[in-house]
């Protein structure tokens, strides 16, 4: 099967780029520094009043700037109380809070950055690096983010035969009628098609006679003994016995009333074929050729065989325009083996493809399905941590606040922005999610497509009419 390869660098630079905006309050460039312990910087102002009431000058903890990309996200270092199970009750967590000096009542926005950055900095956890999902998408992923069901997606494989009644189906070939000659072939054909084809058995001229009293009867008897369905040995044995050779040749109309037959399998996830199977022309004032082209382009797209049974070169040619303006193939046969061979051939072609068929769907629909859950697990992963990291970062401020360290409008405002970059952070991871599953929605498009062609090219056979 083949495995479409996406232009990874590109959708990598996006995802990665679509964080790149700044937000208000970040720097222009990110630190890559240890973070273990914090440095201060002191100059003694006598006339300044802190926080717990002593005096303090500004100060500069040592720890990298808040990352405003999610590439920077990966890249920065990993907190050292960066743990689900963290509490900012913990003894250790304590003792880091502790050692942060008291901040001045009037700390200006840098040094509120600085001393969030450093919080930032003790809690920040280890984020799965995207990279390894945008890899894994170089196989092909579907139109639908919804997860896939392989029963709903799988094509339905459905032949209709429409046989010829009329009188002249009881002329012989050897020691059978060309009727019983055809009914045995329909048999064997049936039989042999894979368990998940329906088929279905049309005949008309069946009834009335070849005589001008009963033509009207004869050209109206169409009638569709073997509703499409799968194949039943016994039903279907019964529907052939049901009906002789008899009268006129409707075969136009037979091809409009296939056409509502298989009008429940419309769209591209299903395959119709329709073998007609005729000794003679129209004679039912019909036009084929027009009813032909008509069902080419309608909704069921059918793939139209005609197999003329031991015709004249004349009424040959008929059936050949009826291929072609069909989009399908003409052959004639003159007896029982070369029938039975062209039905043997669809059959076997039908079981090798739709085998393969079906088999590629659900290799990409399994991988499809994988790569979807590994987006989501990204994508929840982030999101989770996202909301450990607001979490430590909000308790961490109140024990700030109650250790006397900050006041309670400075603990508001490193909160609140600290709230507008968690926002943010989440708003990327989202459209980071939503970036990988369209680039997954679109390889799956592409592979079911090539396999959909080369499928169809050689489940059929081809398109030109050609004689036995």
């Amino acid at each position: 099967m083949s495995r479409f390869l996406i232009p990874v660098a590109i959708f990598f630079c996006f995802i990665f780029l679509v964080g790149c905006q700044e937000k208000k309050g970040n720097t222009d460039e990110v630190k890559d520094q240890e973070v273990t312990k914090v440095d201060v910087e002191v100059e003694k102002e006598p006339d300044e009043e802190t926080a717990t009431g002593t005096e303090e000058s500004p100060f500069n903890l040592n720890a990298p700037e808040i990352p405003s990309t999610l590439e920077e996200v990966v890249s920065y270092p990993v907190g050292l109380y960066a743990s689900k199970d963290t509490q900012v009750k913990d003894e250790a967590v304590q003792q880091a809070l502790d050692a942060i000096p008291p901040i001045s009542k009037t700390a200006s926005d840098k040094e509120l950055s600085n001393l969030l950055a450093y919080v930032y900095s003790l809690f920040k956890m280890d984020y799965d690096d995207p990279k390894v999902i945008i890899d894994s998408l170089s196989i092909a992923t579907t139109p639908d983010s919804e997860e896939i069901s392989k029963e709903e997606q799988s094509e339905t494989f459905n032949v209709e035969i429409i046989l010829d009644a009329s009188g002249s189906m009881r002329e012989m070939i050897g020691s059978k009628s060309m009727m019983e000659i055809a009914k045995e072939a329909i048999k064997e054909f049936a039989s042999s098609l894979p368990e998940e084809a329906n088929v279905g058995l049309r005949v008309y001229g069946h009834k009335g006679t070849s005589s001008n009293a009963d033509k009207a009867m004869s050209c109206a008897a169409n009638e569709l003994v073997y509703p499409i369905k799968p194949y039943n040995e016994s039903e279907l044995a019964d529907a052939l016995g049901k009906f002789n050779p008899a009268g006129w040749t409707p075969l136009a109309q037979s091809m409009l009333e296939a056409q509502k037959d298989l009008s429940q399998y419309k769209g591209e996830n299903h395959r119709n074929i329709i073998y007609l199977v005729s000794d003679g022309v129209e004679t039912c004032d019909g036009d084929p050729v027009a009813t032909a082209k008509s069902l080419k382009g309608s909704e069921i797209s059918p793939v139209v065989n005609i197999i003329g049974f031991d015709l004249d070169s004349k009424a040959e040619q008929q059936l050949k325009d009826v291929a072609d303006a069909a989009g399908g193939t003409y052959v004639n046969v003159r007896n029982r083996e070369q029938l039975k061979s062209q039905f043997n051939k669809t059959s076997a072609d039908a079981y090798k493809w739709i085998t393969w068929y079906q088999n590629e769907k659900s290799d990409i629909y399994d991988v499809a399905n994988e790569q979807k859950s590994a987006v989501y697990d990204l994508s929840n992963s982030w999101k989770n941590n996202i909301s450990k990291e607001k979490y430590l970062i909000q308790f961490s401020l109140q024990s700030l606040y109650t250790k006397e360290k900050i006041t309670k409008e400075q603990e508001l405002k490193m909160y609140n922005t600290a709230k507008e970059f968690y926002q943010y952070h989440h708003s990327l991871v989202e459209e980071m999610k939503d970036t990988l599953i369209d680039v997954r929605d679109e390889n799956l498009a592409s592979s079911l497509e090539e396999i959909k062609e080369l499928y169809n090219k050689n489940v059929s056979p081809g398109k030109k009419s050609r004689g036995t």
